[in-house]
């Protein structure tokens, strides 16, 4: 798992070629199917984001959106959904369907490049 400057979080298998997290970056990319975690407790969020990437990796879908939020509804304000999510696809029981993933810019981030 890689953190860079910005925030964004990427990870790979290591057998996973480079190329695959360069595709993730590439504004046209077609995603295939989404699940929006809003809301979710962190548990209730793992519980959901494992049968989505399940049920998708059985459908064939390759590219996938998870989306978590700011956590701007959370105690604090601040948002514990994307690095558990981050966790969950690089070491738990998701990371068995996952070949890589990269955190989005928040979109504010994103405006500004």
């Amino acid at each position: 798992m890689e953190r860079e400057g910005n925030g964004i979080v990427s990870g790979k298998r290591a057998a996973t070629h480079a190329s695959i997290l360069d595709a993730l970056e590439d504004p046209r990319l077609e995603v295939e199917a989404e699940c929006d975690l809003h809301g979710h407790t962190v548990r209730e969020a793992e519980r959901e984001m494992r049968r989505f990437v399940r049920d998708c990796q059985q459908k064939g879908k390759r590219w996938v959106l998870i989306i978590v939020g700011k956590g701007l509804h959370s105690p604090g304000k601040k948002g514990t959904l994307k690095s558990q999510m981050v966790e969950a696809l690089s070491q738990r029981a998701s990371s068995r369907f996952v070949l890589a993933f990269r955190t989005a810019p928040r979109k504010s981030e994103a405006k500004r490049s």
